[in-house]
């Protein structure tokens, strides 16, 4: 498992392309890229509203879609449901598309590049 920081605004394609390639498993962590400007997302708040669904379903589908193991956490009981109840639509591959045309080369989040940041 690679476990990295995966979101809309940094979607690590080339790592997902090396890991698939190599049978390992992208495991993306803040996938809802930790309730920022993402969730806001005019091209992800039209996905969602044509699939009537919640950007963090949206996000969440996109990531398994694309086979990506991801970990959204949150303390409210709804949100973790709703994080959930992803298996009941797909997104187009043009959505897929629109969504991982939002990756910048600066979408890191907060700076935390593995290589020079340290959690603990």
């Amino acid at each position: 498992i690679n476990q990295v920081e995966l979101h809309p605004y940094f979607n690590q394609e080339e790592t997902l392309v090396y890991d698939r390639e190599h049978k390992i498993i992208t495991q993306a962590w803040s996938p809802l890229g930790r309730g920022s400007e993402i969730l806001n997302d005019p091209v992800l708040t039209a996905i969602s509203k044509a699939h009537a669904k919640s950007v963090g379903q949206v996000i969440l589908r996109w990531d398994l879609q694309r086979g990506v193991m991801a970990l959204p956490k949150s303390t409210n009981a709804a949100r973790q449901r709703e994080n959930l109840a992803i298996l009941d639509f797909e997104l187009t591959g043009d959505e897929v598309q629109m969504i991982n045309s939002l990756s910048r080369v600066d979408g890191r989040l907060q700076n935390q590049d593995p290589d020079i940041y340290e959690e603990f």
